[in-house]
């Protein structure tokens, strides 16, 4: 029983890496492939950092947009509560 469990797990790891040294030979025969990742990359920490400057100043909007409509019927619909605000912000701002 101990022994399969081993060998399977081997087996396991030695396909992992035949899969890993196949997809370097492409990347070494392609090098435009590896320039598009790399870009890709660098693009993906650029992407990440604006969606989170976008989620800040959501946040703080819908903080003030929370406290300026205090005891108003929009406000008691549409921004009760921070989260509601950020929902009705980014849903009724986007369509």
């Amino acid at each position: 029983g101990g022994m399969g469990n081993a060998s399977i797990l081997r087996m396991a790891r030695l396909a992992r890496l035949s899969r890993m040294a196949r997809m370097a030979r492409l990347l070494r025969a392609m090098p435009e492939l590896m320039i598009l990742i790399k870009g890709i990359v660098a693009a993906t920490r650029s992407v990440f950092f604006t969606l989170a400057l976008l989620c800040l100043l959501m946040y703080i909007f819908a903080i003030m947009f929370t406290q300026l409509m205090k005891e108003t019927e929009t406000g008691e619909e549409f921004f009760s509560r921070v989260g509601d605000s950020m929902y009705t912000l980014l849903v009724y701002g986007t369509l």
